[in-house]
């Protein structure tokens, strides 16, 4: 099984993309009347500055740059980056603060911030904060609200950039699924797998995995999700779902399912075709501009004795520096009352599964949303076997 070479070409634009992110914030903190924002956080962090500092802080005032409490270690490639740096002053724990004081003068430290940025009586977004960090910020007279929200609505809609660094990290996707088909042999154990995709995956441009799941007959049903010393044996199915950091931190997420060895039975065909057709679908049903609760009222009802296994993952879900972004639909959950948008990168989950029976099917698909419709952004085959 050879390893394949870097499929990633550069086609988008790092500093365009850093400035149309941060644009794309900024309204959304307007939009919630949020001053400024203060991320531990270091993915959102890096949603607002296109850099990573692994410990630190980062404020995020209406306009003009960036401010980074960094540690030494990190001041230089931080500042490099064009993002003003100050030293670390409490970070949220015991050894940050030994005498006690850190805290207080951290929490002044960023009222000021908002006084020179004229926001001083606004409200402060925080996304991670330890109790006494909290109580510091609340007894220097600043009101928090919860910065999430600010976040994932600058985060839903993709920028040019984000959709460029999306459509080349399908490109792995085109190329892995089938060499996991492929590579499915009687014997191989769902860690061997996973070692191999992994490989594969890095040979391939991906910055890592956020998450991979190889499950085998039937650990399919209910899903196990991590891997075990299973072998897999003639006849079973193998399914995947892999979560591939992209370029820049990007995370894509999709699944297949396919057959190992030559053996197949009924069930296992008319599972796998239920799958396919709606799975395509629910795809085929999304527009921008069209209601969400709408949506889910339009999808076809699987049969009873599918239920159980159809609704137990996410119906749709978008896709960013982080899984599982807004919109995020579950059937069990209150259905969102909002529009899908165009350029949105979600991701449709389909699991199919029957009472009784020890497999199941899990299909996943990313599409973005263009004004025309759904677009798969990657090329993977079906089990062609099983259809």
């Amino acid at each position: 099984m050879p390893a394949l070479t870097n499929v990633i070409e550069k086609t988008w634009d790092s500093e365009r993309l850093r400035v149309q992110r941060l644009e794309k914030l900024r309204e959304a903190m307007k939009q919630k009347g949020v001053g400024s924002l203060l991320l531990k956080d270091w993915v959102n962090a890096l949603y607002a500055i296109n850099t990573r500092i692994p410990s630190g802080q980062t404020f995020v005032p209406p306009e003009g740059r960036c401010i980074s409490f960094t540690r030494p270690m990190d001041d230089g490639y931080v500042s490099a980056a064009g993002v003003e740096t100050r030293p670390t002053i409490y970070l949220g724990n015991p050894s940050s603060d030994t005498d006690g004081n850190n805290k207080g003068r951290w929490a002044a430290a960023i009222k000021d911030l908002m006084i020179e940025s004229g926001v001083g009586d606004q409200p402060l977004g925080v996304d991670q904060l330890d109790p006494e960090g909290t109580v510091a910020l609340y007894e220097a007279g600043i009101k928090m609200v919860n910065a999430r929200p600010i976040l994932q609505a600058a985060a839903s809609i993709k920028t040019e950039d984000e959709i460029l660094i999306y459509w080349q990290t399908g490109k792995i996707y085109d190329r892995i699924m089938p060499q996991f088909r492929d590579a499915l042999t009687p014997g191989m154990t769902e860690r061997e797998m996973i070692s191999y995709i992994y490989s594969e995956v890095v040979a391939m441009g991906g910055e890592g995995l956020l998450q991979i799941n190889v499950c085998g007959g039937e650990n399919t049903w209910p899903w196990k999700r991590w891997p075990t010393e299973r072998q897999f044996q003639d006849g079973d199915l193998v399914g995947m779902d892999l979560h591939v950091y992209g370029p820049g931190g990007y995370v894509y997420d999709a699944s297949r399912t396919y057959l190992c060895g030559s053996k197949s039975n009924d069930t296992q065909k008319d599972l796998y075709r239920r799958a396919v057709d709606y799975n395509n679908t629910c795809i085929n049903l999304l527009k921008p501009g069209g209601s969400i609760t709408e949506w889910v009222e339009s999808l076809p009802k699987p049969l009873k004795k599918h239920e159980e296994a159809c609704y137990s993952f996410h119906m749709i879900h978008s896709n960013g520096l982080t899984p599982g972004e807004y919109p995020n639909v579950e059937k069990r959950h209150k259905i969102i009352e909002d529009t899908f948008k165009e350029n949105q990168v979600l991701t449709l989950d389909c699991y199919f599964g029957e009472s009784g029976y020890p497999e199941a099917v899990k299909l996943e698909e990313l599409v973005l949303l263009t004004k025309d419709g759904p677009v798969k952004m990657a090329n993977m085959p079906y089990e062609d076997r099983l259809l």
